[in-house]
């Protein structure tokens, strides 16, 4: 049985992205930057300082472009 390797989109280790550690039975965390990740859960909130800021740039260029924001 393969084990499932999930990495930090924000974290770099030896030239790589740096692997998660598993929190529970289906969340990761990294304990560079505590970004959190569900795999398999599209819509899970992560609410470390990267994704917050983010979240709060595209919530300023969909306020100042709306021209730019998706309509599906």
């Amino acid at each position: 049985m393969s084990q499932e390797i999930v990495r930090c989109p924000y974290c770099v280790s030896g030239g790589e992205f740096r692997p998660m550690f598993r929190r529970s039975k289906k969340s990761f965390v990294c304990v560079g930057c505590g970004h959190t990740a569900t795999p398999g859960f599209l819509y899970s909130k992560c609410h470390c300082s990267r994704c917050r800021k983010l979240n709060r740039i595209a919530s300023r260029l969909s306020r100042e472009r709306p021209d730019l924001a998706r309509t599906s």
